[in-house]
């Protein structure tokens, strides 16, 4: 509820508008999640093209859409390739560069049903994509034989014809229980002729079976498994090998701990893959091993290379060399490493992220994806010993302003160095102490890395005038194996002094935050770590709780990791119920005094909800300050990008009024889908449309669509509002217009009821509500446009 001010108020039409010619604009959560995503790059064998995935925000829908394009590496040139509705995902040129496969869900043909994820085949010349696969239980994953000539992908088994049938009949006369952990299905190998489209079963798996390598000569295939297909028995992936031709197996590794990213060395002689370098640790530095399938010989390659390996891939040209993506603190460097004597040389370093990397033959040109601090991922080629940048994915990210992001290290109690991203506001003033919140990351064997894209928003909140602060403290990746196991048996220990000690270096020495002002917020154990913080210390004046961990116990009960508690806590609560009490946040509950903000998605298997509808129930009965919001869909971390800007806008309305005495009822502006309150009457604003088009109109004109929705409330009078006289669009120009009229629809075509309309909205107990829609000539108006409504507060929205 919202009072109203003595004086006319202005709706905002879009945050994306210019302030004026020359200067930039606001970063918003809305351009934040606007941002085009590029992942996944495949270059072809003769490195002319690379192919990638670019996933945009659809908000009319509230989803990611992804698609494919492709990049010529000779002039930069990007072209689109798929345009369904559905995702495309997995491009992958084949061995002769004449076809990209790919994986979709989208239909064949327009009356088809919804079909199962299958492998599409799209011609590199020109030409429709086509179906190749007609996998059942659709496609899990695939590769492409060296002869070019067929694909091996893996699918899960389909139930025999008439079990499935009584599955069906079953489950629609509702006899449908589930016997946990009795319902699982193995996964197998298929062979499809890119020719004659015909599938062979060449292989029947286990439940487990996950990631796999075909060998050079097209023989063998490698694949891990952890046999029960248990999302928490990451710990027991091994190697196994089988013969395409007669489909026998071996099992290749042994070794205590998971095996992970088989890959064939070019010769055949080897195979690498990944795994923790101590097997008592998940969270254990991940090194690079090779395996000699013949002899079953392993060698750790990196043991005395003190950096996490992310992935990797075998050189095209030497059988012997392997370029590996690297964790390296805040950032993730490409390494050269050498399966012959282990050694391992710098290949591309500084202060970049580089997020994939592909091959072409020979090694002539390398495809490599990489962000950085001023940056969204954008293509870049490694060519004749020169980095080149491809692509410009994101151009309007110049118009933008964006707070001094940078790298600071600080001493913690115990002499540690500690390393962290410190983003100061936008318009920052030195000598000036800034609101600062703490942003805590999960894992917490995870690490914050330098770039513009982060899922905590940061130069999102350095637009809203705020100083963030993201640690990477103890038990976090990118840095030393010591440094990532150091929180076993101490969660809540030195990683919170270390988060503690940062706040001090940056209030103490650097002198730019107000220790009267800081908030803390996080998810997963981020959300723990939110969650424990406040139970020791009341120096956090407000805090947001995401989808976080607030009695162990529970989260052991609920969650399918299980084993992450006596992974980090060394036993099961039964045998040692102390430290899961001690460790816990809701141990301490009555000692929370922070206003803590609640946010935890319905759905969420990992940090089950159950542990925030615990907090708030906690303290709700303690009387404590709190609110709790529930997001239907969403599992762990939130992916429609609707919620992601309703929670960017709750954490502001938070931060704001616990921080800085702002309340939302008072603040200056009102985004879309707030209500404000205005003399008994609410009205918010639905929705706006631009380049609207009417019937009988000049088609070079610019019409606005504006809905409004208005409700009365108890108090509320009867309100009349003229069209032309209390709705007005202008500029910052000086240029306005009033309301054009009320669009209607004609014999099915799209007008507009012009004139000086009168809105009598009488209050109504029954049904409150009163949608309005106005259309205005916007031809004249400049960027920037704003809505003079008499009687109520400004908003700020999008124009759709």
């Amino acid at each position: 509820m919202r009072k109203i001010s003595s004086f006319l108020l202005i709706l905002t039409l879009s945050i994306a508008a210019l302030f004026a010619q020359g200067q930039k604009k606001k970063f918003t959560i809305r351009d934040m999640l606007s941002i085009n995503t590029a992942s996944q790059i495949n270059i072809s064998p003769d490195g002319r093209y690379i192919v990638f995935t670019l996933s945009k925000a659809d908000f009319e829908e509230s989803a990611f859409r992804t698609d494919i394009y492709m990049v010529s590496t000779a002039d930069g040139k990007v072209r689109q390739l798929t345009f369904s509705k559905e995702n495309e995902t997995s491009p992958k040129f084949s061995p002769d560069g004449k076809f990209i496969a790919f994986l979709s869900n989208r239909k064949a043909s327009d009356d088809q049903k919804e079909t199962k994820t299958q492998i599409w085949l799209l011609p590199v010349d020109g030409g429709e994509a086509f179906k190749l696969t007609n996998a059942p239980e659709g496609v899990i994953n695939y590769q492409w034989m060296p002869d070019g000539k067929n694909i091996l992908y893996l699918t899960q088994e389909t139930l025999p014809k008439p079990e499935k049938e009584k599955k069906e009949r079953d489950k629609k006369l509702k006899f449908d229980p589930i016997v946990v952990d009795k319902e699982k299905y193995r996964k197998e190998f298929y062979l499809v002729n890119v020719e004659t489209k015909k599938e062979k079963r060449v292989f029947i798996g286990d439940y487990g079976v996950d990631q796999f390598d075909v060998s050079p000569d097209g023989r063998l295939v490698v694949y891990n498994t952890n046999y029960t297909g248990d999302i928490d028995d990451g710990p027991k992936f091994d190697l196994w090998i089988f013969e395409i031709e007669t489909g026998k197996s071996r099992q290749l590794t042994k070794r205590p701990g998971g095996e992970r990213q088989p890959k064939w060395s070019p010769d055949g002689k080897l195979i690498a893959f990944i795994a923790d370098l101590d097997p008592k640790f998940t969270y254990s530095q991940e090194e690079l091993f090779i395996v000699d399938p013949t002899t079953e010989q392993i060698k750790n390659l990196t043991e005395s290379f003190d950096i996490g390996i992310v992935s990797y891939e075998f050189s095209k040209s030497e059988a012997e060399k392997i370029y590996a993506r690297t964790a390296s603190g805040v950032y993730t460097h490409i390494y050269t490493i050498s399966t012959k004597d282990g050694s391992i040389k710098e290949f591309l370093v500084g202060e970049k992220v580089f997020n994939d990397i592909s091959i072409s033959n020979g090694d002539k040109t390398i495809a490599l994806l990489i962000e950085d601090k001023t940056s969204a991922p954008d293509i870049y080629i490694f060519k004749d010993g020169e980095l080149k940048k491809l692509t410009d994915l994101n151009p309007q990210l110049s118009n933008f302003t964006f707070g001094e992001q940078t790298v600071i290290k600080w001493k913690s109690f115990d002499g540690w160095t500690i390393e962290g991203i410190l983003v100061k506001p936008v318009n920052f003033e030195q000598g000036k102490k800034y609101p600062m919140l703490v942003a805590v990351h999960g894992g917490p064997y995870g690490r914050i890395q330098n770039t513009l894209r982060q899922y905590y928003n940061f130069q999102v909140w350095a637009n809203e005038g705020y100083i963030v602060f993201a640690p990477n403290f103890r038990g976090s990746s990118g840095y030393s194996n010591k440094f990532g196991i150091s929180n076993f048996k101490d969660l809540g220990g030195g990683d919170f002094k270390d988060i503690m000690s940062g706040i001090d270096y940056i209030i103490k020495e650097l002198k730019i935050a107000d220790e009267n002002k800081l908030g803390i917020f996080g998810g997963s154990y981020g959300g723990y770590m939110t969650n424990w913080a406040i139970t020791q210390t009341d120096r956090f004046k407000a805090a947001v709780s995401m989808f976080g961990i607030f009695n162990l116990i529970t989260d052991y009960s609920n969650s399918y990791l299980p084993s992450w508690e006596p992974n980090y806590l060394g036993d099961y609560y039964w045998n040692n119920l102390k430290i899961y009490l001690e460790r816990s946040p809701f141990y301490y509950v009555k000692n929370i005094k922070t206003p803590v903000l609640i946010l935890h998605g319905d759905e969420d298997p990992n940090t089950f909800i159950s542990n925030s509808k615990e907090m708030h129930q906690a303290l709700k009965h303690l009387g404590k300050t709190v609110e709790f919001v529930r997001y239907p869909r969403e599992a762990h971390g939130f992916r429609e990008p609707n919620h992601r800007i309703d929670e960017f806008y709750r954490c502001l309305d938070w931060f704001n009024k616990y921080l800085l005495g702002i309340e939302p009822n008072k603040k200056p502006i009102v985004r879309t889908d707030e209500w404000v309150l205005a003399g008994g009457w609410e009205i918010k604003v639905v929705k706006a449309n631009k380049n609207v088009v009417y019937s009988g109109f000049d088609t070079t004109k610019k019409f606005i669509e504006v809905e409004l929705l208005f409700k009365s409330g108890e108090n509320a009078n009867n309100l009349d509002l003229s069209i032309l006289n209390d709705f007005t669009i202008f500029d910052r120009n000086g240029n306005k217009v009033n309301a054009f009229g009320v669009p209607v629809e004609v014999t099915g075509a799209k007008s507009v009821l012009t004139g000086d309309i009168k809105l009598n909205l009488n209050p109504d107990k029954i049904n409150p509500y009163f949608p309005v829609k106005l259309s205005f000539d916007s031809t004249t108006l400049k960027d920037d446009l704003r809505l003079k409504i008499t009687k109520f507060p400004q908003f700020e929205f999008s124009i759709e």
